[in-house]
């Protein structure tokens, strides 16, 4: 009969749907006592597993003495196990993070390159309960306070229900050793701080303190999966074109309006922050622009907001393209393709098929080119008795971040057509149109 603890390991699996045994499940392998007890479980369930060990170069011939017992116990289960080697000290010296976050990202880096559907680590109930009280020290929302998730991406952590204590007295019961990571003792790091001072304070208050948390985190995580869901389906609903609607978000409640506000941020890369929620916040009110990160912007404009990037690159420069029929053009981040085609008689067909984007391309006078809009430009459209001020035209079709890449043409007279609006009069098809120079943006 299986143990207390592999069953429950077996549950939180089917709980959560982190695998099936027809998938290869690769464990993080560090010789401490929970991912040697994750190795067992699963071996003992009858998962199809392997394993990763990452020596992170920091404890000398401790880091040496881990490795080798890893590989010791998977040579003794016939587990086939890779070790891997990261110089965090290193990567630290170069990049600016603490010693413990570069080993943790090195770390993940180092399991994502093996071969496997998915990546098993040994995260348990205590982890979970100390990864909160951080979250609440240094400020979180209720997503922080739920903790560590059981399943992201294709990252399960089949021990994240069964506490330090009950993973130790399983090893006990199965005479299996493992090792202990020195810097675990230490109150260098902020985990440990929380481990050997705080929790044991709490365990006074409350003897019953991980069956407590077990149930709180339970009902935590079921709300903030809850919140998740209404924010994911609202973001679709305010997504309007290139913008959101600004009166859709306000109509939200606070907590999923802000869930909301962060998913835009993070649809854009921008760092997801207090301050950052409160810039929208105030655009989506009150209107108005405000840089949000190196080069990026937000913006509203007819109650949309919008968010841009100004992108780098010399063809973003340029004022000026000449077009060549036959070609794509690189255009301020979009690419436009210019085609020639035959007129076969059916001009009206032609019309309605690329309305607004082609004209008569033998009455162009002189070079045509693609540019932007200058001051002064005007154009008389099709069927129109006046012309029209081109920047008055792009005001009224396009966002601001998008007016400098609109689509104008002209020639040696002037503007011939203006993207949305369609050609100048004077180079409309007709009748007697033999060719038709057609545009098409074919990447945004």
């Amino acid at each position: 009969m299986k143990s207390e603890l592999v069953q429950r390991v077996g549950r939180t699996i089917e709980k959560y749907h982190m695998a099936h045994k027809g998938e290869r499940l690769l464990v993080g392998l560090s010789g401490g006592a929970d991912s040697a007890a994750l190795l067992l479980c699963l071996h003992e369930l009858g998962y199809d597993i392997c394993a990763c060990h990452v020596n992170h170069c920091i404890r000398g011939e401790e880091a040496d003495r881990d490795q080798h017992f890893c590989e010791e116990l998977c040579r003794s289960l016939g587990i086939e196990i890779t070790v891997k080697r990261v110089d965090v000290p290193a990567y630290c010296r170069v990049n600016p993070v603490s010693e413990e976050e570069g080993a943790r990202m090195l770390r993940y880096k180092a399991l994502q390159e093996i071969t496997a559907d998915k990546i098993c680590t040994a995260h348990n109930l205590d982890d979970c309960l100390e990864t909160t009280l951080f979250n609440l020290a240094r400020g979180s929302g209720l997503k922080g306070i739920a903790s560590i998730p059981p399943v992201r991406d294709n990252i399960i952590r089949p021990l994240i229900e069964c506490s330090r204590a009950d993973i130790e007295d399983y090893l006990a019961e199965k005479g299996q050793n493992f090792v202990t990571d020195s810097t675990n003792l230490m109150d260098e790091y902020s985990r440990n701080k929380l481990r050997h001072k705080v929790v044991p304070v709490l365990r006074e208050l409350n003897p019953s303190l991980m069956d407590t948390f077990a149930k709180t985190l339970g009902f935590l995580r079921e709300d903030s999966a809850f919140l998740e869901k209404l924010a994911d389906e609202a973001f679709e609903k305010v997504n309007c074109g290139d913008g959101y609607s600004c009166k859709l978000i306000r109509e939200l409640d606070y907590p999923v309006r802000r869930r909301v506000i962060m998913r835009i941020l993070a649809k854009y890369d921008i760092e997801v922050g207090q301050d950052k929620i409160e810039i929208i916040e105030k655009l989506i009110n009150e209107g108005g622009k405000a840089n949000v990160k190196a080069k990026c912007f937000a913006y509203t404009k007819s109650g949309t907001l919008y968010i841009f990037t100004e992108k780098d690159g010399e063809n973003i420069l340029q004022d000026e393209v000449k077009v060549v029929p036959e070609s794509i053009i690189n255009w301020q981040g979009r690419s436009v393709s210019f085609k020639l085609v035959k007129n076969d008689g059916k001009f009206e067909n032609v019309n309605k098929m690329f309305a607004n984007s082609c004209l008569d391309y033998d009455k162009i006078k002189g070079v045509i080119v693609l540019r932007k809009r200058r001051a002064g430009d005007r154009i008389r459209l099709v069927n129109r008795q006046h012309s029209s001020d081109v920047r008055v035209l792009m005001k009224q079709g396009f966002p601001v971040h998008k007016r400098d890449s609109a689509v104008i043409l002209a020639d040696d007279e002037g503007i011939v057509l203006a993207e949305t609006f369609g050609a100048a009069d004077r180079v409309r098809i007709d009748s007697d149109t033999k060719r038709v120079l057609i545009f098409e943006v074919i990447e945004e």
